[in-house]
């Protein structure tokens, strides 16, 4: 399929114009700034028409779609950066699979490319929005009729505004995106995913207010007024204990790497190394693998049932107890923390070590699926990267320079490092939760990875600044 009857389209939406000049490194530092501020601004903002008292009921369940998606539900980011990830991954796989006709090579065919994802991404923000706004009733002003009901002609377009301002809220973060693409350092939605996380755990670890109970929400300073009064209760810190095994585990994994050797054009002595890392997957599969599993316990909601409080099994209908029974089992639930010290005794439970293993099997299987399939079209595999090797005019050392000796060597490694990959990041992922770690296993594996790259961004653009030379040989010359 072509898509060049988007280009008159494309033409009426504003853009973000690249820099006609080198960008200093500390005013990237401040365009990136000033773009996670904002974002941080917009997650305190919440539409008109939205009960606030009413919320924390409304969105229960959705705080893994929160952290995998940067949102804050309620507020006008409530879909958060999911149409930008959604619409990229549909392009991604069209463009793959060579559903669409379209070369990426040349600049037009990439601003075509580029258009097309804006357009995807704002029809994709709409639809999302108008999603969450009925599955979680996120307006409750109605106008209350006499002897009982509410006035519907009043609520929906209430609804409809709502979804608009929801809407554009996404639209405005895909502007922020590309204002740290082309102004700043790495990714706006690595770097919205990874502020939402670093606020959930700074939040969950520091926050000085009392909750109704009359205990402090932070852990440290609900720690500290426990030791304040004789309760010297270290278990009060074991979700930050875990929280920072993982984020070292996950930042050791991060530097692991297998490198291929290469030469250019068998001159002995001029070459370089092809990296292979060992989350060689990233945190697409872990991504994709959560994101359906939330889903599945939010479509159970379309069918009258919310497996945190859900009725008894047997007043349930067929259909709605054949939903709960698979939500259930794919959800986290009461395994979140279960290997925590306080909690382990839970697991001489039968039913709860049956719930383990189906959520470890269905979650650790999906990664590998989307790992392989992420692998096949994004250009990971080994006859792409065989075909980028040889284009380069390079080859590896002792092998003659054949595009189908390359494949062959990369054979042995990137078809098993793909599946091993996949399987080490659902199990850190899956790790994390069972460990109770704050933000989430998704969510600290996204953020460990996101600033592991940004801090080797950083280091590029240090060593580009240094000078015209050293910035040309890096690739940063505009």
């Amino acid at each position: 399929m072509k898509l060049e009857f988007l280009r008159p389209a494309i033409k009426y939406l504003p853009e973000v114009k690249l820099p006609g000049r080198h960008v200093a490194f500390k005013e990237k530092i401040a365009w990136t700034s000033l773009a996670l501020i904002l974002f941080f601004i917009m997650g305190v903002i919440y539409p008109y028409g939205v009960t606030i008292a009413k919320l924390e009921e409304s969105i229960r369940g959705f705080s893994q779609l929160q952290l995998i998606f940067a949102s804050s539900m309620g507020s006008i980011v409530s879909a958060g950066i999911g149409p930008i990830v959604t619409a990229s991954i549909i392009l991604q796989l069209l463009a793959g699979a060579e559903m669409i006709d379209i070369d990426l090579k040349k600049p037009e065919g990439k601003a075509l490319y580029q258009g097309t994802q804006k357009i995807l991404t704002i029809i994709i923000s709409f639809v999302e929005a108008g999603m969450l706004v009925t599955a979680t009733h996120m307006v409750y002003t109605l106008v209350e009729i006499p002897g009982g009901g509410s006035d519907w002609s009043v609520s929906w377009p209430l609804r409809i505004f709502t979804i608009l301002q929801i809407g554009l809220g996404s639209v405005l973060l895909m502007y922020l995106d590309e204002v740290v693409s082309k102004w700043g350092i790495g990714s706006g939605i690595s770097l919205f995913i990874a502020g939402g996380v670093a606020q959930t755990i700074i939040t969950y670890t520091i926050n000085p207010l009392r909750e109704a109970s009359g205990r402090f929400a932070g852990l440290i300073p609900n720690f500290l007024d426990q030791m304040m009064i004789g309760n010297f209760d270290v278990m009060l810190l074991m979700p930050l204990f875990a929280t920072l095994f993982v984020f070292l585990v996950v930042a050791f994994g991060e530097s692991m790497r297998l490198e291929i050797p290469l030469s250019y054009g068998g001159i002995r002595g001029v070459g370089g190394r092809y990296p292979l890392r060992f989350f060689y997957v990233s945190n697409i599969p872990v991504i994709l693998a959560a994101a359906l599993l939330a889903n599945v316990q939010m479509w159970a909601g379309f069918v009258g049932v919310d497996i945190n409080n859900a009725p008894p099994f047997q007043e349930m209908t067929l259909v709605q107890q054949t939903v709960y029974t698979i939500a259930s089992s794919v959800s986290l639930g009461e395994l979140n923390g279960i290997l925590l010290p306080d909690q382990i005794s839970n697991l001489l439970d039968i039913q709860i070590l049956k719930h383990m293993a189906i959520y470890l099997v269905i979650f650790l299987t999906l990664c590998v699926v989307f790992g392989q399939f992420w692998v096949s079209t994004t250009g990971l595999n080994s006859e792409s990267i065989a075909k980028q090797i040889q284009d380069g005019g390079m080859q590896i050392p002792g092998f003659r320079r054949d595009y189908r000796i390359i494949k062959t060597v990369l054979d042995r490694y990137i078809p098993q490092i793909t599946i091993i990959s996949s399987v080490a990041v659902g199990l850190v992922a899956a790790g994390a939760d069972f460990l109770g770690a704050i933000g989430s296993g998704t969510g600290l594996l996204l953020t460990v990875g996101i600033l592991y790259r940004l801090y080797e961004e950083i280091q590029k653009e240090q060593m580009a600044g240094v000078s015209p030379w050293i910035r040309k040989m890096v690739g940063r010359e505009e």
